[in-house]
């Protein structure tokens, strides 16, 4: 398509705004592919739209390139919201690369200068970030004090979504000290906030850990049940790399079961995303549970290479934890 005219551009921005404010973001994915690099770069707005769509889309490295390439246009323009987006943005894009010390590096910028700016949104924003990077780490007390600034500052904006991510990510830390209960109900609370704020896919992300509690509990029956409808939502919003991590979880639920064949068809599909979509920690879990499932078939050499990679992967992303624990399993000493 032509979008080199300011009429065009014009155009092409509002038509990438709506759609984003649709959360169409596979139209806008595809109109990002459609739009010359240069339009990108002549309209900072539309470049940023466009990036964040491929990203969410899983097309993670074209993503990179056109975020990189407007980042020059976005600081001269002076606009001081679609930098701290753009910057946001970076920072995702970097840790699911499996790049945490560069991520790092972009959410506290966000923060810094989130808080310098007095946005309430991104203060909130980056503080979830750096909260996940924490937790992934190992360090839990770190991440929950983040949850709870991240948690203030939606509570003072009223932002259902916002809300709704950080009692997700809240549950993944009680989730990881062993606290299920408390887990689940923040899980509980970001359905409600996410269902009250028509957040189809923090819906789908909290059913999918509320599912793999209850495959930690032995109950793979009902956990299926929600996995199966939080893989169609994803389905329905074009995110293939969500979607590949439930099946990573059925592939646990159908193990519990005896369901063997069926785990090793989930995890290969998830396997495949994970490689085409370079999302590091997506391929890290995957490989851990190929590890794991090969083991159960006696594929001795398949799972110690499956689990060696999972170690690297998990250590690529600071999660000296899990690394060591893929480590052990596989047999290596530390």
């Amino acid at each position: 398509m032509d979008s080199s005219s300011p009429s065009d551009l014009t155009t092409t921005l509002e038509r990438a705004r709506e759609l984003a404010a649709a959360r169409d973001w596979a139209a806008l994915a595809e109109l990002a592919r459609e739009t010359p690099s240069e339009a990108l770069e002549q309209a900072p707005e539309l470049g940023y739209l466009c990036a964040d769509a491929l990203n969410r889309t899983g097309a993670t490295a074209a993503a990179r390139t056109t975020a990189r390439a407007v980042e020059p246009a976005i600081r001269r323009a002076g606009d001081r919201r679609l930098l701290l987006r753009l910057e946001n943005l970076l920072g995702v894009i970097a840790f699911e690369a499996g790049e945490s010390a560069e991520a790092e590096r972009h959410f506290s910028e966000l923060l810094e200068n989130a808080s310098r700016w007095q946005d309430d949104e991104f203060v909130a924003r980056a503080s979830n970030n750096l909260g996940v990077l924490a937790n992934i780490r190992g360090r839990r007390d770190l991440a929950l004090t983040y949850y709870e600034r991240a948690l203030a500052a939606y509570q003072r904006l009223g932002h259902l979504r916002g809300l709704a991510q950080t009692h997700y990510n809240l549950g993944i830390s009680y989730r990881d000290l062993g606290r299920s209960e408390e887990a689940d109900a923040h899980y509980r609370q970001a359905i409600d906030f996410a269902g009250r704020s028509a957040s189809e896919d923090v819906i789908a992300l909290a059913e999918t850990e509320r599912a793999e509690l209850r495959i930690r509990s032995g109950d793979g029956s009902l956990a299926d049940r929600w996995l199966g409808e939080a893989q169609r939502r994803f389905e329905k919003l074009g995110d293939p790399v969500r979607r590949a991590e439930v099946l990573r979880v059925r592939a646990s639920a159908a193990r519990l079961r005896g369901r063997i064949e069926t785990a090793r068809k989930h995890l290969e599909e998830a396997f495949a995303v994970a490689r085409s979509h370079s999302n590091l920690l997506l391929l890290a879990e995957v490989q851990r549970d190929r590890g794991m499932l090969f083991r159960d078939l006696r594929l001795e050499e398949e799972a110690r290479l499956a689990l060696l990679d999972a170690a690297d992967h998990f250590a690529r992303l600071g999660a000296d934890d899990e690394a060591r624990a893929a480590r052990q399993a596989a047999g290596e000493q530390e």
